[in-house]
């Protein structure tokens, strides 16, 4: 046992002593760089003092000098040695263009777009060169917001050199800003080649690819290039969530935990990525109809985060699917003070709460919510519907009416589930189920389709057609949608004393 200790001692000391001697190979290497540039730059400034040259070649030698200083980052001195030589020659494109460089490295953006100017007017049949300045011109078009400008640089830099990556890159994002994705990846897929040699890099730009493909709903193409991208680097957190996302899309929910979970980890320095991360796998539990989970995934990202505003709403939302209509309130209370200069949240929030307040019989208070979301005047027929449903509870039919046609006036899609209520309080429930059918026959998630399955549900209970009701809610319960959720709905009060609800309920 001692001799085993011993010989793992020597292995380990013998590993630490290489990787010493590996790290000193490096600084050593390092010294010998630095001592080389130095011993050019010495050279250099040598041969300038004989002024042994002719005004053209001093004015590049004055270039070259700058370039090494560049090299050793003093950026200062180089920028003298650039202006030394435009002083010799002021037609040298070079010269700016480098000093352009030098004023960028310094952070220095004026006088850096300023001499990249320079530099396209100067050098005109050097197209490499021209269209490196033209690429910088546009980053600093696209620092200004100037995006029709920025892409007009980039693409001028692309006609004059066809080889030059960066250029790519960056109209791919402004193609992929301005929402034309297949545009974008096509110079990001362009862009590639001129990184091969660069895995890391190589990585992003797939993970980037994999995002605007999924911008595009090619879910599985996007797939398959975060996979690339987690090939060349393992270390890439955004290609796991976002591949993660794509399979939760895709119906492969133990792949996209799998993403989930293994992203996690390289977002631990960033609360509010961290915070995102944790809401997106809630969502998807929240499709899973795994409520408690999601529950506690959005109160993950609120303790992580407490600004993270989403979180409060589908944590509110979480806990209503859930039945647990108090805590979903004070969920959306809490997020009121997030969005209080956000109309459209706003209503979705007072909204959100009239709907619980209708579970908890509080029917005046949904209707004070649901008027408040009214009053912000953005069309949204559910604070309409949510209303008319607690005016008929109240005895107030003829308000309610009014809210059921307002209903089928801001709905001018005629497909959704309160559409086709209105349409049965309204006096027309024919309609009404064949809108609820249509539905089935356009979902193609399946989540939606089993609340589809209980709207249809709800529908034929309060027509009064308790064999109908029980059909389609025994295909969403079995589906696992919350028998909790279903027990506090009025809508069921017709056929909550049969025998076949309560075996539903029961499972049986």
């Amino acid at each position: 046992m001692r001799k085993l200790i011993f010989v793992l001692l020597i292995t380990a000391v013998c590993g630490v002593l290489n990787k010493a001697s590996a790290q000193n190979q490096s600084i050593t290497d390092s010294i010998k760089r630095v001592r080389a540039t130095q011993q050019r730059i010495d050279d250099i400034t040598l041969a300038l003092k004989n002024n042994g040259t002719q005004i053209t070649g001093k004015a590049n030698m004055y270039v070259f000098l700058g370039n090494e200083e560049v090299t050793l980052k003093h950026y200062g001195k180089a920028i003298i040695d650039y202006s030394n030589a435009l002083a010799v020659n002021p037609n040298l494109g070079l010269a700016y263009l480098s000093r352009g460089d030098a004023y960028r490295f310094q952070k220095d953006f004026q006088k850096a777009e300023a001499d990249y100017k320079h530099a396209v007017d100067h050098l005109n049949g050097d197209n490499i060169n021209q269209g490196i300045a033209y690429y910088y011109l546009g980053m600093f078009a696209l620092k200004a917001k100037q995006f029709d400008k920025a892409m007009a640089d980039d693409s001028v830099a692309i006609a004059l050199n066809p080889n030059y990556a960066p250029a790519y890159r960056a109209r791919a994002d402004l193609y992929g800003f301005k929402g034309k994705f297949q545009l974008a990846i096509n110079d990001i897929s362009v862009a590639m080649y001129g990184y091969q040699n660069n895995p890391i890099l190589l990585s992003s730009l797939l993970t980037t690819r994999g995002d605007l493909k999924r911008d595009l709903k090619q879910y599985k193409e996007a797939i398959n290039d975060y996979s690339l991208a987690l090939k060349l680097n393992q270390n890439n957190g955004h290609a796991y969530w976002n591949q993660a996302a794509c399979y939760n899309v895709n119906g492969d929910y133990q792949l996209a935990f799998d993403g989930y979970n293994k992203a996690i980890p390289f977002f631990k320095n960033s609360p509010s990525a961290l915070a995102r991360l944790y809401d997106d796998r809630a969502l998807m539990e929240m499709g899973l109809q795994k409520y408690r989970e999601a529950i506690a995934d959005d109160s993950l990202a609120i303790l992580t985060d407490t600004s993270y505003a989403a979180a409060y709403i589908n944590k509110g939302n979480a806990h209503a699917q859930n039945a647990d209509y108090k805590q979903s309130n004070e969920d959306f209370e809490r997020a009121i003070l997030h969005f209080r200069n956000n109309k459209f949240a706003l209503v979705f929030i007072y909204t959100s709460i009239g709907h619980n307040n209708y579970f908890l019989n509080e029917y005046q208070n949904v209707i004070d919510n649901c008027s408040k979301a009214i009053a912000f005047n953005i069309p949204n027929w559910n604070s309409y519907f949510e209303r008319g449903r607690a005016y008929l509870k109240l005895n107030n039919k003829e308000l309610a009416i009014n809210d059921f046609k307002q209903v089928m006036v801001v709905d001018t899609s005629k497909q959704s589930a309160e559409y086709a209520f209105a349409l049965f309080y309204t006096g027309n429930p024919d309609k009404a189920v064949e809108v609820m059918q249509n539905s089935f026959l356009k979902t193609t998630n399946s989540f939606v389709l089993l609340g589809d399955y209980y709207n249809m549900a709800c529908l034929f209970s309060i027509m009064n057609k308790p064999e109908q009701a029980e059909i389609y809610l025994k295909k969403c319960i079995d589906g696992g949608y919350n028998k909790k959720y279903a027990l506090t709905d009025s809508d069921f009060d017709n056929i909550k004393n049969t025998e076949e609800f309560k075996n539903i309920i029961a499972g049986k």
